[in-house]
């Protein structure tokens, strides 16, 4: 497990990063922590990489120049997974993160029942979240997206639009070799995640409520239509997955 820790007061850096480094060799865990004093430091370590290369970030709020929240919205602007603590000594700094989905907050100064109890969570969450992801060329940079957050992926023009819960991200990958990335892992004669609906439409399977003659549903009661020549071939799909 890979942790960074952005805090620019030392005598806190040094207590927190003794705290995890106990939890670990108590737990009998590989932990690596790297402690940055500014957000300018780790992005500068981090140069230039999309996807953050750590299982967690613990960021201070309150930091001289760029701040925790700051360096947060930057970072959620390619990996929308990696989690991130919050620490602060405030306790109305818990309403403001909500647009950059806090995984936790912690109040400073730290404690280690707290800090225990929240590392031993995220072993847990990490053993427990094998979640496949794709990694999507969007304007230039490299963006992180679990299989997961798909709806359903489609023709755009010269272009693939990736239909996600919360966003749509279109890549100049053609719409076959999108779906070939997405069902990468599918195993000989198994099921793909990814099965046309239509010629240029496919779908996630595990998103699907109900399908149609002529249109499928998907969570959040998004319709999606189905083509005549796809029809069997999908619904034999979704029967099968849901056996």
């Amino acid at each position: 497990m890979r942790i960074a820790y952005c805090e620019d007061e030392r005598a806190q850096a040094v207590l927190t990063e003794d705290m995890i480094k106990s939890w670990a060799k108590e737990r009998g865990q590989k932990c690596i922590v790297d402690v940055f004093s500014s957000a300018e430091q780790f992005l500068f370590e981090l140069d230039g990489e999309e996807l953050v290369p750590y299982d967690l970030l613990l960021l201070d709020i309150s930091m001289i120049g760029m701040d925790g929240f700051t360096l947060a919205k930057q970072i959620r602007k390619t990996d929308m997974n990696i989690r991130i603590v919050f620490l602060t000594s405030d306790p109305s700094h818990v309403f403001d993160g909500y647009e950059i989905e806090a995984w936790r907050y912690m109040m400073k100064p730290v404690r280690e029942q707290k800090l225990y109890e929240m590392l031993d969570i995220l072993v847990t969450e990490l053993a427990d979240r094998e979640e496949p992801y794709v990694l999507l060329e969007v304007a230039g940079e490299n963006i992180k997206v679990e299989q997961g957050q798909i709806l359903y992926v489609a023709v755009d023009g010269h272009y693939t639009t990736v239909y996600c819960k919360d966003r749509q991200l279109t890549v100049k990958e053609s719409f076959g070799e999108v779906l070939n990335h997405l069902n990468r892992d599918t195993k000989d004669g198994g099921i793909p995640p990814f099965v046309k609906c239509h010629r240029s439409t496919a779908v996630n399977l595990s998103k699907v409520s109900r399908i149609g003659r002529q249109s499928c549903v998907l969570t959040g009661e998004i319709e999606v239509p189905v083509s005549r020549g796809m029809y069997q071939q999908l619904n034999q799909a979704f029967i099968q997955e849901n056996l």
